[in-house]
């Protein structure tokens, strides 16, 4: 046989052992084609709502790469040497990769901002924050004066007009009259009277007088931290050495409830179920409990939730009523304990009630139908109480998948209240009355259109105004009809000021947006903060607004009179 024979006869030879490479890269293009198809399809089916649209690409597309790499490994026709050698190449990119960059995830779980992990994290700049103000401070003997809060113990703090006593405010609603809020920013922009690190935590702020509460977690530490209104300067800080014990994507570890003040006190819940009663003035403690312990059975406490517990203590009269509700460790009831009243004075529990499981939402209290009653978000609805005895008096389902009921309900009359949920359920209007004795719940409108998922929104003359999955949104409340919707502000907070919505964006962006139902434009912006994601809720008093996220904290002159 010649050469040229040989060399030809070869050639068949390895056109028939070796594989068809071209025909096996058919089978990569298909799971690529099918994961694009399914992505779109899910797209159509969730596109409105953000929160599902994100998960399911955090879905399908962690599935199409491991359908990959077992193409890849037994399949693709290459050589051991090849795929192993690929997938230790992707793996040490993947590596290489996350040791040099963090990521940091938005409210509907999207990695929003890469980070240097050589950059210090936010515990690590509050930390030297912390150790450079202990620094600062020189021994040094202290002239006692009426306004040292250090040397007033024995002086409460009593609440003025105008004062933010605890979560949104006096009646827990968000709404600010007044004329306090100048909005010329053009001319004349917020002026930051100061800025620093903070602990994270989702906590707003309280203010009473120059105190402004808040709370915090600083390292080992669950902590309350009273600032001072004017210049950021810290008063007193009490500490409870507990830690919430979650690991997340981008809520992690600290106190989410908003400090309560009343009657020279102040009252927080802590995230793994602390209740503190604090003296103002000077922090220390006057009683405390765990509300998880005390609804438990025995040793066996409630269990927390995921994001552990999260409502603002409400004091009503002589009670602190707290939702410790939840499951036990062994998934059974919660004992009957879901909702508790506490003596404001003792720390007493004086009742607790209740078969639901809790949620992230705060209480509230309304008259309805010539009854004074608690309304309790729980994770699959809304419940209505005796402020006697916590017997409950009516309950209206409205649940989600995740049970995240965490937004207030609101009163539109005598009779009638607005609830609204996220993760595509939507906002109900439900009636309510009492027929021979027993409280009936009708729905008047549902709407799916219209979903708070934990950003409370408030009514002004006959609309709601509040963020739709993230939107900017305005309903009528007597049919649920949207009248219009508008710019992209992530899970940020709002508060309605005389006639305009305070809005600050997930990504710290304050704006001025005209309360109307015709579709508006925003008359002012400011860039408020640069750093974290701003979940906190805002607090606008005596002409100062605080904002705060779990990075870092900072106070804006926006009274009319500042120059």
């Amino acid at each position: 046989m010649s050469s040229s024979e040989s060399a030809a006869l070869a050639a068949v030879v390895s056109t028939i052992t070796q594989p068809d490479r071209r025909g096996r890269w058919i089978w990569a293009a298909g799971i690529l084609a099918v994961a694009s198809a399914a992505q779109g399809i899910l797209w159509g089916m969730w596109w409105d709502d953000a929160t599902y649209s994100t998960m399911s690409v955090l879905f399908v597309w962690p599935a199409a790469l491991f359908a990959l790499a077992i193409w890849w490994l037994f399949f693709s026709g290459w050589s051991w040497k090849i795929r192993l050698g690929g997938v230790a190449l992707i793996l040490a990119g993947v590596t290489a990769f996350f040791r040099t960059y963090r990521l940091e995830w938005d409210g509907a779980m999207v990695p929003r901002r890469l980070v240097l992990r050589s950059k210090p994290t936010a515990d690590e700049v509050a930390r030297a924050y912390r150790l450079r103000q202990s620094a600062a401070v020189l021994p040094q003997a202290k002239t006692s004066t009426e306004d040292d809060p250090a040397t007033v113990a024995l002086v409460p703090l009593v609440a003025t007009q105008g004062d933010w006593p605890g979560f949104r405010g006096p009646q827990r609603n968000g709404l600010v009259s007044g004329g306090s809020l100048r909005r010329n920013w053009d001319q004349s922009p917020p002026r930051e009277l100061w800025r620093h690190p903070v602990g994270r935590g989702w906590s707003g702020f309280a203010v009473i007088g120059k105190y402004a509460f808040t709370q915090e977690q600083r390292d080992s530490n669950e902590c309350v931290v009273a600032y001072e209104l004017d210049t950021g300067a810290e008063l007193w800080v009490h500490a409870d050495e507990t830690v919430l014990s979650i690991v997340d994507a981008n809520g992690g570890p600290g106190p989410h409830a908003t400090p309560q003040f009343d009657e020279g006190l102040v009252y927080t819940l802590g995230g793994t179920g602390l209740l503190n009663c604090l003296d103002a003035a000077t922090g220390k403690a006057v009683w405390g409990t765990n509300i998880l312990q005390d609804a438990g059975n025995g040793n066996i406490p409630a269990s927390n939730l995921e994001w552990g517990m999260s409502g603002s203590p409400l004091i009503v009269d002589q009670l602190v009523i707290v939702i410790p509700g939840g499951t036990s460790k062994e998934g059974a009831p919660a004992y009957d304990q879901g909702v508790a009243a506490y003596d404001k004075k003792s720390g007493q529990r004086v009742w607790a009630v209740g078969k639901h499981q809790s949620s992230y939402g705060s209480p509230r209290v309304e008259d309805l139908g010539g009854v004074r009653q608690l309304l309790i978000p729980q994770a699959n609805g809304l419940s209505g109480h005796s402020l006697e005895t916590g017997a409950e008096l009516w309950f209206y389902p409205l649940e989600n998948p995740p049970k995240v009921n965490a937004t207030m309900p609101w009163r539109l009359d005598d009779h009638s209240l607005l609830f609204g949920t996220g993760y595509g359920i939507g906002t109900s209007c439900i009636d309510l009355e009492q027929v021979d004795g027993a409280w009936v719940v009708k729905q008047r409108w549902h709407t799916n259109r219209f979903r708070p998922k934990f950003n409370d929104f408030f009514i002004r003359e006959g609309y709601a105004y509040g963020l739709d999955d993230g939107t900017l949104a305005c309903v009528d409340v007597g049919n649920g009809k949207i009248q219009w919707k508008s710019g992209r502000y992530g899970y940020g907070q709002l508060l309605l000021v005389d006639d305009v919505v305070l809005i600050i964006s997930e990504d710290g962006e304050l704006l001025l947006v005209p309360a109307q139902p015709a579709k508006p434009e925003p008359i002012a912006t400011f860039k408020a903060m640069d750093s974290g994601f701003c979940w906190n809720q805002l607090t606008l008093v005596h002409g100062k607004l605080l904002v705060r996220n779990g990075v870092e904290a900072a106070c804006f002159d926006v009274s009319r009179e500042s120059p």
